[in-house]
């Protein structure tokens, strides 16, 4: 059985992976509403203007750091002998996870070279566990759609 790292980092899949992620990010910012939702947006299009491919990058730079974090919450999920899959188990720990992940970026948002997407990012900071732990669904559909060790075996006897 494979990790979650050993998988999402396979040269093949790490570029579907990153794309994904840029698509939940895509998803999460348009459904944005109201003023805080107009912010959302407005910074997130000044990052992207930033140069072409800058969020990718970001995601790329920052994913073996989160990949490492999911890492633990799958571990934890294995020796709990907890029923159900990772993925209800990601869903139910989403503050959790959330927290985890912000982590990494608070953490990268404080080396960057990039004062203005830092800049963003401190403005919009204090309202980024809430909009990460509104994603953690959707995140827990791209490990699985991934594979889990669930799946695998599936494959495996198939």
């Amino acid at each position: 059985m494979t990790t979650l790292a050993a998988r999402f980092l396979e040269p093949e899949v790490r570029p579907l992976v990153v794309k994904d992620c840029c698509a939940i990010l895509d998803r999460q910012v348009a459904e944005k509403k109201g003023l805080s939702g107009i912010a959302i947006k407005g910074a997130f299009k000044a990052v992207k203007a930033i140069k072409p491919g800058f969020v990718p990058g970001v995601v790329d730079a920052l994913l073996d750091e989160w990949v490492e974090k999911l890492s633990q919450f799958e571990a934890r999920h294995a020796s709990s002998g907890a029923a159900g899959t990772f993925e209800t188990y990601l869903v139910e720990h989403r503050k959790e996870v959330s927290e985890a992940l912000i982590e990494v970026t608070d953490l990268r948002a404080q080396t960057t070279k990039h004062k203005t997407a830092k800049k963003f990012y401190e403005r919009l900071r204090p309202s980024a566990l809430a909009n990460v732990e509104e994603a953690i669904p959707e995140l827990a559909q791209l490990v699985t759609k991934y594979g889990t060790p669930a799946q695998e075996a599936a494959q495996a006897n198939a």
